[in-house]
């Protein structure tokens, strides 16, 4: 763990949802509203595919929902 002195080094940031910071020490941070999670760089790249393909998995199931509703309206 670092001292509370370190600056962490921002890798990404969304205003109004959060951020993802890189400790000196190697910890990555994934900050989301008032709440911040804290891992090491394989837990991270593991929940990043994880979130990755959750959002394939829904971005699909809205595009059939879409589709579904359009051919109701038309039909």
């Amino acid at each position: 763990m670092c001292d509370e002195n370190a600056v962490a080094e921002t890798l990404a940031s969304c205003p109004g949802l959060g951020g993802i910071t890189l400790c000196p020490c190697g910890t990555i941070s994934l900050h989301v509203g008032g709440v911040s999670v804290r891992m090491e760089p394989a837990a991270f790249m593991q929940m990043s595919r994880m979130c990755h393909e959750a959002m394939l998995l829904l971005n699909g199931q809205l595009r059939d929902r879409a589709s579904t509703n359009a051919n109701a309206i038309t039909h």
